[in-house]
């Protein structure tokens, strides 16, 4: 198949010293080139990439702004090159929200759109007839697109349930070195803020008494940081290690007993848990978005109703096979395994587009 890979450009492919739905584009694009496909990568000139780059702008925006651009002038400015070479490609895979919509019905090649963004039900507007032709209008365009979601909450949280799947992050396994031990301390891994559950981390070691150390940065939370991090901090039990970049990242998370991810809002996916469980690490989450569908209970980790449910969980951290994580992982969400599933999304919207055009 020819298939175009759509970033937004807010990062490089992949992402300098971070992760992201980058990352996840990066190793899709490295696979499926692997597989044969002839993949082209829409992106800054200095991304990385085994496929056909189209250079769109010299760098990221995270780098800098240019000609005073907004973060939709970059995603249009994209989109637009690759509505322009769309009969060059059998399958468009666009990873940049809205603007993928308005061009479907404006070019003949089908469009994938995989949504990498939190999903909230919305209450109904009791005005709406005021505006129903319009969002007639509006849905035709939304539909025409085939949405894949990361997982099945994110999904069951949308109202564009039409014309969609549901596909899974993988990882590239190779990345992650397995720790048969791990170590004497629960890992938080993460940005430091409310919505990432930092705070309930700290809340669960200090209730504990047992050894925590987060890593992740806080830029923009620095408040937060400052009211419900550092006064509790403390050498030996509740550690604050900073950003660690991929090389860092599999031995910061191999050498923990467990991962605590006390996730406070609806992450679509959430890949530290894979990230975590590749290196044999189980996985202590609570019991919302995603959580429920990566993590096994008792087997690759514990779902938890609050920080109580935690501090149990926390206790019996010694039960969970770390050889059972990794083969988890391995079986359910590698980039093997997700570049397979996306093969069969394409094959289908492909197949779809062409029997409509018949």
């Amino acid at each position: 198949m020819r298939i175009a890979q759509l970033v937004s450009l807010q990062e490089s492919v992949p992402p300098n010293g971070k992760n992201g739905l980058e990352s996840m584009v990066y190793y899709l694009t490295e696979e499926l080139v692997r597989r044969g496909h002839e993949v082209t990568l829409f992106a800054t000139s200095d991304s990385k990439t085994s496929a056909r780059l189209i250079e769109i702008l010299p760098y990221p925006m995270s780098r800098g702004v240019l000609f005073g651009m907004s973060p939709t002038h970059y995603t249009l400015t994209v989109m637009a090159k690759a509505a322009e070479m769309s009969e060059e490609f059998d399958i468009i895979h666009s990873h940049l929200g809205a603007p993928s919509y308005y061009f479907s019905n404006l070019i003949k090649t089908p469009i994938v759109e995989t949504i990498h963004s939190e999903m909230k039900k919305t209450l109904s507007d009791p005005n709406k007839q005021r505006y129903e032709k319009y969002r007639e209008d509006r849905d035709r365009r939304f539909y025409k697109v085939h949405h894949v979601y990361v997982s099945g909450k994110q999904k069951e949280n949308s109202k564009l349930t039409k014309n969609a799947s549901v596909v899974h992050n993988g990882i590239s396994l190779s990345e992650f070195e397995f720790n048969s031990k791990g170590g004497d301390y629960f890992a938080y891994l993460g940005y430091i803020n409310e919505n990432k559950g930092a705070h309930l981390a700290v809340e669960a070691a200090v209730k504990s008494g047992m050894k925590l150390k987060l890593a992740g940065g806080c830029y923009g939370c620095e408040k937060f940081f400052d009211e419900k991090i550092k006064p509790h901090l403390k050498s030996g039990q509740i550690e604050y290690v900073g950003v660690v970049n991929p090389e860092e990242r599999s031995r910061f998370l191999g050498g923990a007993k467990g991962l605590l991810f006390p996730i406070n809002w609806e992450e679509p996916f959430g890949l530290v848990m894979i990230e975590a469980m590749a290196c044999g690490t189980p996985v202590i989450g609570l019991d919302r978005a995603s959580v429920p569908e990566v993590v096994v209970e008792g087997k690759t980790g514990f779902v938890a109703e609050d920080v109580s449910g935690m501090l149990q969980a926390m206790e019996r951290i010694d039960s969970i096979s770390r050889d059972e994580c990794r083969r988890y992982v391995e079986n359910n969400f590698s980039v093997e395994k997700m570049a397979e599933n996306y093969e069969k999304v394409y094959a289908k919207v492909i197949n779809d587009s062409d029997e409509k055009k018949a």
